[in-house]
């Protein structure tokens, strides 16, 4: 059975760099343009707190979101095709939810939604018509963040679950019809607080790997997996400087087919990026870009001006106004600040796709009473 992973675009890193490729045109973007929600407080702090998928069946994303700062149950938004959605019904019994991932774990062709509070992964099955059915729940360790992700680890074609507990990474494994297996768990030498992870291609085998970042000893682990949800640290790359890393994003900056890495940190400010070496090691090529009084919250990778190189969507709130940062892949582990757009207040993770039929990819954020949508104007 093949199953899809359904978060229409993922996003990855940037730093500052000196040309851009002449055929590129740097992504652009309109002012905002806000649906209200009613969300409360919005999704919280958690690296991934709300997905886009196309959960109606019309063709348009919709987005799931986590609200009331994970003390209501997850709600549905369904696009407009215009940029806009219409809120919808709430997914029952997932108060509590502090992270989410979107993504068809049955392999009936429709998007589910795996959600994990403090100690249990809820699995929530998608009808296609924009309604949710319990499926089972499952024991999880807490970490430093919550935070679940759906990936393929055994090469079987459907999708498992990765999820970092304070030292380690805890997996799910898929039976093949949307239930789960307790797999392995991979500790971490030296880790006290991991607070994210990401999904990545490190090497030419089929099999998921993933980056991890420790919040307490700035450290990014490259894991290359084992299949049957192990993991091997292949890389470590120490980050320190004052950063305290909050959220990461597998890239490949350098067009070689392998993922890199980009990580923020919310309290110094900073984003960090790293090649590595096709073998799960880095190559020692950092970036570094300093954001300047804006306190980025989380981060998304997508080719945004379709160049063929993936560029970084940043979100960040401390600041008067709010905003999304877009710096530009141009083959290095440098990247170069595009600009900064506006959005509404305590914007989290940039989810990016084609929000209005248009054939570009779009931005959209969520915070506390709407969703943001930033359309993507680039000639």
């Amino acid at each position: 059975m093949r199953n899809v992973l359904f978060p229409v675009a993922v996003a990855a890193g940037a730093l500052l760099a000196t040309t851009t490729p002449a055929h590129a045109v740097d992504p652009s973007f309109a002012p905002y343009v806000e649906t209200a929600l009613d969300n409360g407080m919005g999704p919280g702090p958690a690296p991934r707190g709300s997905a886009t998928a196309d959960f109606d069946s019309d063709g348009r994303p919709d987005i799931v979101t986590i609200t009331d700062f994970t003390q209501g149950n997850i709600v549905l938004a369904t696009g407009d095709g215009d940029g806009t959605f219409t809120p919808g019904a709430e997914i029952a019994g997932t108060a509590g939810a502090q992270g989410l991932d979107a993504g068809d774990i049955n392999g009936d062709g429709k998007p589910d939604v795996v959600a994990a509070t403090t100690s249990e992964m809820m699995v929530r099955y998608g009808n296609g018509a924009g309604g949710f059915t319990a499926g089972p729940s499952y024991s999880q360790a807490l970490g430093g963040q919550v935070e679940p992700r759906l990936l393929d680890l055994d090469s079987d074609g459907d999708l498992d679950v990765a999820a970092p507990t304070f030292t380690a990474i805890q997996t799910l494994i898929n039976n093949g019809n949307g239930t789960f297996a307790a797999g392995p768990t991979t500790q971490l030498s030296g880790a006290c607080a991991v607070s994210a992870i990401s999904p990545a291609r490190l090497d030419n085998d089929t099999r998921s790997d993933l980056f991890a970042v420790d919040g307490c000893s700035s450290t990014i682990y490259a894991l290359r997996s084992n299949g049957g949800g192990a993991f091997t640290a292949t890389g470590t790359l120490y980050v320190g400087g004052g950063l305290v890393p909050e959220d990461i994003a597998a890239i490949d900056l350098n067009g070689d087919g392998f993922d890199d890495m980009a990580a923020i940190g919310s309290f110094s400010f900073t984003l960090t990026t790293a090649l590595t070496n096709g073998q799960g090691a880095f190559t020692g090529s950092v970036g570094s870009y300093q954001f300047g009084g804006a306190g980025p919250t989380s981060l998304t990778a997508a080719d945004l001006n379709q160049d063929g190189r993936k560029d970084l969507a940043v979100s960040w709130l401390a600041s008067a106004q709010p905003g999304v940062t877009v710096l530009a892949g141009n083959g290095t582990a440098a990247m170069r600040r595009v600009g900064d757009f506006t959005v509404a207040s305590f914007p989290q993770n940039p989810m990016v796709a084609d929000y209005n039929g248009d054939g570009k990819p779009d931005i959209v954020t969520a915070g506390p009473g709407g969703l943001s949508y930033l359309r993507n104007t680039t000639p």
